[in-house]
């Protein structure tokens, strides 16, 4: 996606057919499809122990604008220990946005994708296999238990991505990156004033 949000809107209940416009918060019909978003046994992400926002990211390992949100949720994270994140791979750059998706979830049998992550959002152009490895070996990813984890799960994986997919057509991205934080919908990349901004909203009931 090749544009920077500028502004979010709030996130209606689609799966259920239900405009939020007019609901009162005590019966809001979309919590639990908001809450299906970030809940997934093998959806990645950084959860700390009291979090009370949480923001669901769709994106793909070679969208230029993906590696520029991915640096402004890590000085969030940074500055603010509350925030939850839960990524949702939505390769939609081609075969290789797919392999390094797919390594990526499997990367959480070895405890290691934090640091894959990383190592893949900084890889500079396009990913190919020997790009792929790089970031396993700056990231202390064992190649060929990787592969192995990916053999095992692979089914599971594939559902994943499908589900994230799914989720991402239904709230009405066009493309990568988006994001959910809170009830807000956020389609594209986000500097960190913005994601500062959002988050406070989230918590102000804005």
């Amino acid at each position: 996606m090749k544009r920077i949000a500028s502004a979010f809107a709030p996130l209606f209940a689609l799966a259920a057919g239900l405009m939020l416009a007019g609901a009162s918060p005590a019966a809001d019909p979309g919590a639990a499809f908001r809450a299906g978003l970030a809940e997934a046994p093998l959806a990645p992400g950084v959860k700390p122990k009291a979090y009370d926002v949480t923001i669901v990211l769709y994106f793909d390992y070679q969208c230029a604008y993906c590696k520029k949100q991915h640096l402004a949720l890590m000085d969030l994270l940074q500055r603010d220990p509350k925030v939850r994140v839960v990524y949702r791979d939505w390769p939609i750059f081609g075969a290789m946005s797919q392999r390094a998706a797919r390594l990526a979830i499997a990367s959480q049998f070895q405890g290691r994708h934090a640091a894959f992550h990383d190592a893949l959002m900084r890889a500079k152009g396009k990913l190919d296999e020997n790009a792929l490895k790089a970031a396993a070996r700056a990231a202390k990813v064992d190649w060929e238990r990787l592969e192995a984890d990916l053999a095992a799960n692979g089914a599971k994986i594939d559902a994943l991505m499908r589900q994230s997919r799914s989720q991402a057509a239904q709230i009405g991205l066009e493309g990568t990156p988006g994001m959910v934080v809170g009830s807000y919908i956020v389609p594209g990349a986000m500097n960190i004033t913005g994601l500062m901004d959002v988050v406070k909203r989230v918590r102000t009931g804005a």
